[in-house]
């Protein structure tokens, strides 16, 4: 799996938002969850690349990946680090 192509199909900031829906919540679930305006066919999109990332185990290198982007606002990056201290 190309984690940075998955990973830009879900966004960066997508993914730490969402991350625990993604990691323990239905296909469905993590769909309607979504808060932006996406169009049904978008969240679909991000959440099966969500979904792959956890099913192929990639969780934690996709965190040490977002905390060392410097395209993520800070926020992001905090509440990653935080994700990260407990996965890790």
């Amino acid at each position: 799996m190309d984690l940075i192509g998955t990973l830009s199909n879900v966004g960066k900031s997508t993914f730490v938002k969402y991350y625990y829906n993604f990691k323990n919540e239905s296909r469905y679930v993590c769909i309607i969850s979504f808060t932006e305006d996406y169009t049904d066919i978008a969240k679909a999109t991000r959440t099966n690349h969500a979904k792959r990332i956890f099913r192929e185990g990639m969780s934690v290198q996709a965190l040490q990946m977002i905390i060392n982007s410097s395209r993520v606002d800070k926020d992001t990056i905090d509440l990653a680090r935080k994700i990260l201290e407990t996965e890790s």
